[in-house]
């Protein structure tokens, strides 16, 4: 018996996938977006190069320079400095001969140095007191400085010239500041366990007018040192050329320009600093 045939009609129908035959092949990115894309990779790759190996040398780096040989402070005393001019060398030799220094000098104690002279060069160029504020007409002369025993007392001679003032004929408040600032610090950091520190707080009082062209001594003194922390005072006095230093140098007073008194903290990351970051003697 013939039986027509059925079909059955699913309700739900598979989507008809295209034929590969009929799919476009993906186009390739212009030449210029290659190469644009090479150079940033390459440029990418090269900087991280770069950064990894500084990052590699650099506490070799620092070995080496901390190293590197530095005159002691006793040894700076017998450097002669060799002024450029004929009128520093004049200042030099009033600097170096004058009363003062020559009782210094007799103390028991007591050690010359010229500490901007064992600064790194690199170092020395950027820096205000040592570069900045150096010429003929400003600070012609690098400060001579005595220092006592371990951080206990300072007595820094300087001449200041024309071009350091506010006023005309008187030196900037702001330069006794500084001045005072990097006095009372250099007197204490030998006392610090590793011999640096920063100002935490620096207190001034002008007394009297700093005239400019002429000879002035800061004196600084360490009052109290408790561990990382160094309470020091200071002053800034006129220095006359024909000037007698027979005495102590703290307790003599001439005339008092500015009193300063400063706190001084020794950071605690100070430990791990290389030893051509610190300050000299």
């Amino acid at each position: 018996m013939f039986r027509p045939a059925v079909h059955h009609h699913s309700p739900f129908r598979l989507p008809k996938l295209p034929s590969s035959a009929n799919t476009p092949a993906p186009t390739p990115p212009p030449r210029r977006f290659r190469i644009r894309r090479l150079l940033l990779y390459t440029s990418l790759s090269l900087t991280s190069l770069g950064l990894g190996i500084y990052l590699a040398f650099l506490p070799l780096t620092a070995t080496i320079l901390a190293s590197l040989p530095r005159p002691s402070s006793s040894s700076i005393s017998s450097l002669a400095y060799l002024p450029p001019t004929e009128r520093s060398a004049e200042i030099e030799r009033l600097i170096t001969t004058h009363p003062l220094s020559q009782h210094l000098r007799s103390l028991p104690g007591w050690q010359e140095s010229r500490p901007h002279a064992q600064m790194p060069e690199l170092m020395r160029r950027h820096s205000l007191t040592a570069s900045t504020l150096a010429g003929d007409t400003k600070i012609p002369v690098p400060p001579l400085i005595f220092t006592k025993g371990h951080g206990e007392e300072l007595v820094a001679i300087s001449y200041l010239g024309n071009d350091l003032c506010g006023h005309v004929g008187i030196i900037h408040g702001g330069l006794l500041a500084t001045m005072l600032d990097e006095g009372l610090a250099r007197c204490c950091f030998a006392a610090l366990p590793n011999k640096v520190g920063v100002t935490a707080r620096l207190e001034i009082d002008y007394r009297n007018v700093c005239r400019s062209e002429g000879f002035v001594v800061l004196k600084a003194r360490t009052e109290k040192v408790e561990g990382r922390k160094a309470w020091v005072k200071g002053r800034v006095e006129r220095l006359d050329v024909g000037g007698k230093g027979t005495g102590n140098p703290w307790e003599e007073r001439g005339e008092v320009l500015v009193e300063a008194a400063g706190l001084f903290i020794e950071p605690k990351w100070a430990k791990s600093l290389p030893a051509f970051v610190k300050p000299p003697a």
